[in-house]
């Protein structure tokens, strides 16, 4: 089985994170797992980043940095690959961080029950808001000796917008080394987004061993400036690319998996459709959809959130109940005032009848809190609803 001599490579791609860079790297330098490799990949960064890694080489020698011209995430990742002498990988981008136990905990599950990839959870940090969140369990925790097991099949490619189907990311995992250098440059050398999903799909649906645990080690950091929100009109170019790389590996796989890559494509479509074509949509196109059946036609709406969640509520009820919706809240509402939405503030509340308040988020920690400061409010319990956000493309099946 070995020990805790097992050397663990941790690649950290960086681009442009100066303000971010020390955060991950002191939090990987803090694990309690001591055996590591950490190797930064400075990818033609044009601020700060590059010499922050050098400061932090001279203060550990369990660190490695990798300076090269610009080449996008696909390359560093490779370049880091490519250098790995560890017997397992793990990967943390440059502007998140890590609990200090997460390679601890990840490689004792490996080696309990022999396994080629270990899972953990994610918190989703805000920049904007300085909120952090957990993401919902989806899978038990606990060890599955391949991905045709029916429960991981079942939520493969869902709802990975919403944090409701099992990660296909790098970063929240650690996979055995053999796994990684078998499948990584099967990769299309063209992708610009999905290239880490694409990569751990290859190597999650080869794995011998695929082991779980429900406890949140990565800490995610979303930026309202990174890359995931800039304007692409590549972008379901790049869908496609992904979507034809990954289908050929589905095929000895149920239909079902297929289907559920079909969802991931039109789930991602309409993303793009309203974020990153560069279409400028006055009405983006409705992707979350309200409880409907948890309010009656005459009942008077407040919506509070306006998040992704909260937009699409109110554009849905716009469509299809005009005037339903009554008020609509948000505790940042000045600065989405500022975007030209018809949000007031929370305290509004005190002064507006209404029936059923419907928390439009994703997150059950943050509707948690959402519901115990409007009790506090004076707000009827029975008055408050929440219920995991479902969206056009879900499977009605799915949750059965």
């Amino acid at each position: 089985m070995g020990g805790m001599d097992d050397l663990i490579s941790v690649i950290v791609p960086a681009y442009n994170v100066e303000q971010y860079i020390g955060k991950c790297l002191d939090s990987i330098l803090g694990q309690t797992y001591p055996n590591l490799e950490i190797i930064l990949i400075d990818d033609g960064s044009t601020d700060g980043t590059g010499a922050i890694c050098e400061a932090y080489r001279e203060r550990d020698s369990r660190i490695i940095v990798v300076h090269q011209q610009n080449q996008g995430a696909l390359a560093a990742r490779n370049a880091g690959i490519e250098q790995a002498q560890g017997k397992y990988i793990g990967f943390v981008d440059g502007d998140d961080w890590i609990s200090e136990q997460m390679y601890q905990e990840l490689y004792g599950l490996l080696k309990r029950y022999d396994a080629e990839v270990a899972v953990c959870k994610k918190n989703i940090y805000s920049d904007a808001t300085g909120m952090c969140f957990a993401e919902s369990d989806v899978i038990a925790a606990g060890y599955y000796a391949d991905c045709k097991n029916k429960d991981i099949m079942h939520n493969m490619f869902l709802g990975q917008s919403s944090g409701t189907g099992i990660s296909l990311n790098l970063y929240d995992k650690l996979f055995s080394r053999k796994l990684i250098e078998g499948k990584y440059r099967e990769v299309d050398c063209r992708l610009r987004y999905f290239e880490d999903m694409a990569l751990a799909v290859l190597c999650m649906i080869c794995a011998e061993g695929v082991a779980f645990v429900n406890i949140p080690y990565y800490f995610y950091r979303q930026r309202e400036c990174s890359l995931c929100h800039s304007t692409d009109h590549q972008y379901l170019e790049q869908l496609n690319i992904f979507c034809d790389s990954v289908r050929p590996h589905m095929m000895e796989y149920s239909k079902e998996v297929s289907t559920r890559l079909d969802m991931f494509v039109a789930d991602r479509a309409i993303y793009g459709l309203n974020y990153m074509m560069g279409l400028n949509l006055k009405n983006k196109v409705p992707y979350y959809i309200p409880p409907f059946k948890s309010i009656r036609p005459d009942d008077k709406v407040v919506l509070y959130g306006a998040g992704e969640v909260g937009k699409s509520f109110y554009r849905f009820f716009e469509l299809t109940r005009p005037g339903q919706a009554v008020l609509w809240v948000d505790r940042q509402y000045e600065k989405l005032q500022r975007e030209g939405l018809q949000v007031q503030d929370v305290e509004c509340l005190r002064n507006q009848a209404f029936d059923k308040i419907i928390i439009a988020v994703k997150f059950r920690n943050n509707a948690e809190g959402i519901v115990s400061s409007l009790t506090e409010m004076g707000i009827p319990p029975e008055k408050i609803i929440w219920e995991q956000p479902q969206t056009l493309i879900d499977d009605e099946e799915r949750d059965k």
